[in-house]
């Protein structure tokens, strides 16, 4: 026997005789380690997670742990077997450590690829906040590497197997325990589906651990994002039905009603019916056959209210409905009563942080590669953004941000929105916005007014940065910027620094908006705004230094789920809305996929209502808001995905037949968005126009 493998111990006659050592089955260390990695991420998440995600993550990851301990024990020799767990024991935490870090900064766990695409972005422009948080959690990363010391300290005493039968015997009765957990979850509804048919990373980490969420996210992307499976039978038709008697069932249509106006549809003139049977690809066929089921929203009396008017379309960092205020920020107080207002805007945090909300707004489409969205869209056809349809409509189209050009490689996708030019931060906007952070909204639009206002029709697109995150006086320059315009305001310290970053977007719209009216250009332009995510800097995280909720004092309430979270602003305002005598009032649900089709149907440009999956909401569309973990609200009420819950809204009854083909519509629109980049379908139908 080998002495790694004895011990000596006396015999009766004085003499020592070899005695085996204790040794513990590589294969359950392994298995232990992984169980560890997955409870130790949940603790650390603070989230109340039900019985059966405690029992998912403890199956499913001591399952995973054990196949790769068995994978280890494979390899004989003492010396290579060593190596390779000091290699899996090391690299793993890093995986459970920067899932913990993400999270804790964006209220998300985020996939791998989307986590790869922005490191470089994040670590050299947000370097002293990446320090501060492995600084801040170096006690987490510690705890982490606990099971790589103890495997180190005592691989002696964990045993091998010279037949590698056994670890292959294992291997299989670890994946028939992964099998049996499977087909646990398959028993219960709201998980099966997370599992098959709403597939969502940040919902897979926290119901199934991040091991599973892995492998789920793996078989996602090799299984084909072009390939959708629609639900054929449910079809996205609007809701034309109108209630014509009064409570009591009497008729109201007593007086004859007034000529009824025909609408055109806004579609093209394309046979998608057609073009599906014809089609040889399956999953392009697939596609056509889902757009030839739904039904275009028609043209309304808003139909080309903007047409020929110059645009101004502003993402807005962190920018929230809290920020406007009739005294300190006048000027976005009267662009948000003053144009279309909207009751009930929502931006949905979609999982990749600015990235996406940017993505949502100018494509019209669900993003459901996290950062990596808008890196997919490089090269693609792009036809239907706004930035290239007015384009062909002869507009002259730049695009400005006041960070990094290269931040997201946005000199490469915003030119393939259809901006001539994008300037930022190292190719020009240097020139008039002075280097500290965040950079001065103000500076960027003054500097930037004039190489386009004498350039009508014009379709200029800014995203902001002032309004970002940390929200104190020392680590912000705005905040420090504006302090005395908010040193009388009731709030805490970070309040009142959030609101002082937002107002640089106040003094860049006032700016703005005064010269048009000097040069009396308000009526002829349109300035839209949005927001491209909440505000998540002032959760309570140790990331933004925040020791308690600012968001429940900045919005009143505590946003306990994500429909509170995401309640937002949208602004559509033009100068010529202010001569109305009534305002145009969107009380129905409104989200950031909207904005797209109704501006496409306010400035009168031909588009194909099908191909996006928001909707002009001045049509007869019945109104929609989705996330990408499959919620949803509508006027009707709210589904909760994460818990298969739908919550009725005050007074309101549905049936279950509703909420099943709202969940089915939600899913067709997720898969098409999905189809639409892996396929790059509007190349298909657009490509020689």
């Amino acid at each position: 026997m080998n002495q790694t493998n004895q011990i000596n111990r006396p015999n009766s006659q004085g003499r020592r005789t070899p005695v085996p050592r204790r040794r513990f089955p590589l294969w359950a260390f392994s298995a232990f380690a992984f169980v560890y990695f997955e409870l130790l991420l949940f603790v650390l998440i603070g989230k109340v997670y039900s019985p059966m995600t405690w029992m998912y993550i403890i199956l499913t990851g001591g399952a995973f742990g054990a196949i790769v301990g068995a994978g280890i024990e494979l390899i004989k020799k003492p010396k290579p077997r060593k190596i390779t767990g000091i290699v899996i024991f090391a690299l793993s935490p890093v995986l459970f450590c920067t899932e913990y870090f993400v999270f804790r900064s964006f209220m998300t766990c985020m996939n791998l690829p989307s986590i790869l695409s922005g490191t470089g972005d994040v670590a050299t422009g947000f370097t002293s906040v990446m320090i501060s948080v492995i600084l801040k959690g170096l006690w987490i990363i510690l705890l982490y590497y606990i099971p790589l010391t103890l495997f180190c300290f005592f691989f002696k005493r964990l045993s091998g197997n010279r037949d590698s039968r056994v670890p292959l015997m294992r291997m299989g009765s670890a994946l028939l325990a992964q099998a049996l957990c499977i087909g646990v979850i398959s028993l219960v509804p709201v998980d099966r589906e997370k599992l098959f048919e709403r597939y969502n990373f940040d919902d897979a980490v926290h119901t199934f651990g991040l091991t599973n969420a892995f492998a789920l996210d793996f078989l996602d992307m090799i299984g084909g994002g072009g390939d959708s499976d629609f639900n054929f039978d449910e079809i996205d038709t609007p809701d034309t039905s109108i209630d014509t008697t009064d409570e009591t069932g009497t008729d109201t249509n007593i007086v004859e009603p007034p000529p009824v106006v025909v609408y055109e549809k806004n579609e093209i003139d394309v046979d998608f019916a057609a073009l599906a049977e014809s089609e040889s690809r399956s999953d392009v066929s697939k596609v056509h056959s889902y757009i030839a089921g739904q039904a275009p929203t028609s043209q309304n009396e808003f139909t080309g209210l903007f047409k020929g008017k110059n645009l101004i379309l502003i993402t807005a960092e962190a920018f929230s409905a809290e920020v406007i205020d009739p005294v300190r920020t006048p000027t976005l107080y009267r662009l948000a009563n003053k144009g279309i207002q909207f009751t009930d805007y929502y931006q949905p945090a979609w999982g990749g942080s600015t990235s996406t909300g940017e993505y949502s707004i100018l494509m019209g489409l669900v993003p459901m590669a996290g950062v990596k969205s808008m890196k997919n869209t490089i090269d693609h056809n792009l036809y239907l953004t706004i930035g290239n349809q007015l384009t062909r409509e002869g507009y002259t189209s730049l695009a400005y941000h006041n960070n990094s050009y290269t931040y997201y490689s946005r000199n490469l996708t915003h030119t393939n929105f259809g901006y001539s030019e994008f300037i930022g931060m190292g190719n020009g906007m240097e020139a008039g916005v002075k280097s500290r952070w965040p950079a001065s909204d103000e500076e960027m639009m003054r500097f930037t007014f004039d190489s386009y206002v004498d350039k009508e029709p014009f379709n200029i697109y800014y995203m902001t940065v002032s309004g970002h995150c940390l929200y104190n006086w020392t680590g912000n320059s705005m905040s420090k910027l504006n302090k005395d315009t908010f040193s009388d305001m009731e709030a805490s310290e970070t309040i009142k620094a959030y609101h002082a970053a937002n107002y640089e977007l106040e003094k860049g719209l006032s700016y703005i908006v005064s010269e048009l009216d000097r040069r009396g250009m308000a009526d002829d332009t349109v300035i839209v705004i949005s927001t491209d995510h909440y505000p998540y800097g002032l959760e309570n995280s140790e990331t933004w230094g925040n020791d308690r909720d600012y968001l429940a004092e900045l919005y009143g309430y505590e946003a306990t789920d994500i429909f509170k979270r995401d309640h937002s602003a949208l602004i559509i305002w033009s100068g010529c809305l202010e001569e109305r005598e009534e305002p145009i009032v969107v009380d129905t649900p409104v989200y950031s996929l909207d904005i797209l089709p109704t501006l496409s149907n306010l400035f009168g440009l031909e588009y194909d209502s099908r191909l996006l999956v928001g909707r002009d909401v001045f049509s007869e569309a019945e109104p929609l808001v989705l996330w990408t973990n499959y919620s949803w609200l509508t006027d009707k009420g709210n589904y909760n995905a994460s818990t298969g819950t739908f919550t009725p809204a005050e007074g309101v009854e549905v049936d279950d037949a509703y909420v099943k083909r709202i969940k089915s519509i939600v899913g067709n629109k997720i898969n098409y968005s999905k189809s639409v980049i892996a396929l790059d379908y509007y190349d298909i139908l657009f490509g020689e126009r």
